[in-house]
């Protein structure tokens, strides 16, 4: 598919939106444990990304493409509740379409 001559493409769009106003955004729960844990876990390697720019599925797919990435990178992977208490504090505070 060819792009028109200046179009920026959707991808590079939502990059930069992710990179400039969901990195190190304010968390919903900061207090919660789940919100810990997330921060805990995920601020190691990269900044953290608001919950609310991505869809529950769309964070089931990041989160086993980081584990996938812990693998690689020999960082210890998840616990099974661990990762359940992440997924499901992004998942409940994921963007809801209407």
């Amino acid at each position: 598919m060819k792009r028109r001559k200046g179009t920026v493409p959707a991808r590079l769009i939502m990059t930069l939106v992710m990179g400039t106003i969901g990195c190190n955004a304010s968390l919903p729960e900061p207090e919660s444990p789940a919100a810990q844990a997330y921060q805990q876990r995920c601020s190691g390697c990269h900044r953290l990304y608001a919950p609310q720019l991505l869809t529950a599925e769309m964070w089931k797919v990041v989160v086993t493409r980081m584990e996938q990435e812990f693998r690689r990178r020999g960082v210890p992977p998840l616990q099974t509740e661990e990762r359940q208490i992440i997924l499901d504090y992004l998942q409940k505070h994921g963007y809801k379409a209407s």
